[in-house]
């Protein structure tokens, strides 16, 4: 009998504490692969804030072994977490050297779609013949959502078995935008902001475009002037801004980049620009660049930028 109850016992257990296998598609824009991942990864790489953001809010810090390309400073809230975990050193542009990469034995690894390569962490093939799982986020394609950030962390919940805990972020996201959506949902197009995202460039601009930063734009109750482009982030000519006129121009800022101050001084010194309505009405505002990047931040940017538009920074 005691031994049937300790087989019993064994059998509910497995049962119980089973992990189901979670497919997903690996989409880089570049590169598909179907990706199927059998247990829950205990030793993740991410190489790029947002992506670092991301795991710590799902309370994932003691499964993290590294950590790389940081645009400003981490999250107060997760500042402790962060600090235990170690940071790799990084090559050129958006790589991290892959002989580090490979003796760390990572799992699980995620971060820009450049930083996932050949060069840096090894191609799709080689990932998967190291066991180590790919993940990007589906919020950096061009028909991004804040909805897709929210499946991504749905996703990432039943990669890690934290399915509860990435209810509960989307969950508290949700709040937050539900309560600027009160506040924008009557505001006549014809009165809504048109919005600038402007990253970088001083003979062509580099600017935000389709997917999550027309979208964040949008649910705080203004208009991406460069919505129509077929990407996130994209190459623009200045004449092309100066037909547009946006009211408000939006400055990311992030580490590896001129500081936004001096980018706007030399954006106000390119020919015309001077002319545009958000120059002349002194309505130039910076951000970070992880907080338009999909992750835990997206839900507050909204409410930033609201502000921005319409509230005490305007």
């Amino acid at each position: 009998m005691k031994k049937l109850f300790c087989l019993l016992f064994l059998s509910l257990s497995t049962f119980l504490f089973s992990y189901e296998p979670v497919k997903y598609t690996f989409d880089d824009g570049t590169y598909k692969r179907d990706v199927v991942v059998k247990k829950a990864p205990e030793r993740a790489i991410t190489l790029a804030q947002f992506m670092t953001e991301t795991l710590l809010a799902l309370g994932l810090e003691d499964k993290m072994i590294g950590t790389a390309l940081m645009n400003g400073d981490i999250l107060p809230e997760y500042k402790e977490a962060y600090d235990k975990i170690p940071v790799l050193e990084m090559g050129e542009g958006h790589s991290v050297s892959k002989e580090a990469f490979i003796a760390m034995g990572a799992d699980f690894v995620s971060g820009w779609e450049q930083s996932i390569s050949e060069e840096s962490t090894g191609s799709l093939e080689e990932l998967e013949e190291r066991g180590v799982v790919p993940f990007v986020s589906n919020g950096l394609n061009n028909t991004a959502t804040i909805e897709t950030v929210y499946d991504d962390f749905r996703l990432l919940g039943k990669i890690f078995d934290v399915s509860d805990r990435a209810e509960k972020v989307v969950a508290q996201m949700q709040n937050t935008v539900k309560s600027i959506i009160e506040k924008t949902k009557n505001i006549p197009d014809n009165e809504r902001p048109k919005v600038l995202l402007y990253d970088s460039g001083e003979s062509e601009a580099f600017v935000g475009g389709a997917g999550l930063p027309t979208n964040l734009i949008k649910l705080a109750g203004g208009k991406n002037i460069f919505s129509d482009l077929n990407v996130d982030y994209g190459v623009v000519s200045f004449e092309s801004i100066l037909d547009r006129n946006p009211d408000i121009i939006v400055v990311t800022d992030y580490l590896s980049g001129l500081p936004a101050e001096k980018k706007i001084e030399n954006f106000k010194k390119i020919p015309g620009m001077s002319e545009l309505n958000a120059v002349k009405n002194n309505r130039i505002y910076i951000v970070n660049l992880v907080e338009m990047a999909p992750g835990v931040r997206n839900a507050k940017t909204v409410e930033k930028l609201y502000n921005m538009f319409y509230g005490e920074n305007k």
